[in-house]
């Protein structure tokens, strides 16, 4: 089961939602953010299930969204490049979903 401790450990700072009563993770790029949630809209917490990771700019106005395969994959990106850089939020952006065999 997946914690925050988890996420922080990656350089992503934790934030509950009232309105839909559920914890993001999110991550500051410059002018952008990405927010983390499950594929169903809900905090993550299965370490094997997709993660949607969703960007915003500094309006909070939707940029583009990304399904991750697992906490696992969005690991090895955060752990390929820095936290908050342009390459990490570039390389979150490019992600594409292995095929399946």
């Amino acid at each position: 089961m997946l914690t925050a401790a988890d996420f922080d450990k990656l350089g992503f700072w934790e934030d509950v939602t009232p309105e839909e009563n559920i914890t993001v993770y999110g991550m500051d790029f410059g002018d952008a953010y990405i927010m983390l949630t499950d594929d169903l809209g809900k905090t993550p917490v299965n370490e094997k299930g997709f993660i949607v990771a969703a960007a915003y700019d500094d309006a909070d106005c939707f940029l583009w969204g990304v399904e991750l395969k697992n906490f696992a994959a969005l690991k090895k990106l955060c752990t390929t490049h820095p936290a908050g850089s342009q390459e990490l939020l570039e390389a979150l952006r490019a992600y594409k979903l292995p095929k399946k065999q």
